[in-house]
């Protein structure tokens, strides 16, 4: 029996410990039946097309922001973890309606309900994420920053 590679042990405690941050973070907010809004993605089309577009924080990895799929025209990229870093940078959006967007619609509730307690008035988090946005064939655009 060989031994196990290094990297792929590195690689799959990375994923593990991503997971249960996930998981912690949707636990506290199921636990303390924090309420939340969302926004569909025909919504969210909808919006993207009006007068007023929300703010809309993509808050996956760069590389996957950056990826085939793309992200949803003039989104930001911002990982969950910068967003408490950044919240006065944001103030100017306090009043505006924000969008946060992950891949499938789980972490950016998180994202949503930290911009929330911040006391932003107008957070929805896109239900479905970008895996539902790509799957109806919604625009995206590509970045060429890496």
């Amino acid at each position: 029996m060989s031994k196990p590679n290094q990297d792929n042990m590195t690689g799959m405690g990375y994923y593990f410990s991503s997971v249960i941050r996930y998981w912690k973070v949707m636990l506290k907010i199921i636990l303390n039946r924090i309420e939340w809004s969302e926004i569909t993605v025909d919504e969210l089309l909808d919006r993207i097309n009006s007068n007023d577009p929300p703010l809309i924080l993509d808050i996956r990895a760069i590389q996957h922001f950056n990826g085939n799929d793309g992200h949803i025209p003039n989104a930001r990229s911002i990982a969950i973890s910068q967003i408490k870093p950044i919240l006065e940078a944001l103030q100017q959006f306090k009043e505006r309606e924000i969008v946060t967007v992950c891949p499938g619609g789980g972490l950016s509730l998180a994202a949503a309900n930290i911009l929330e307690k911040a006391d932003f008035k107008d957070v929805k988090s896109l239900h479905g994420g970008m895996d539902l946005w790509v799957k109806k064939g919604y625009p995206t655009e590509q970045s060429n920053t890496k």
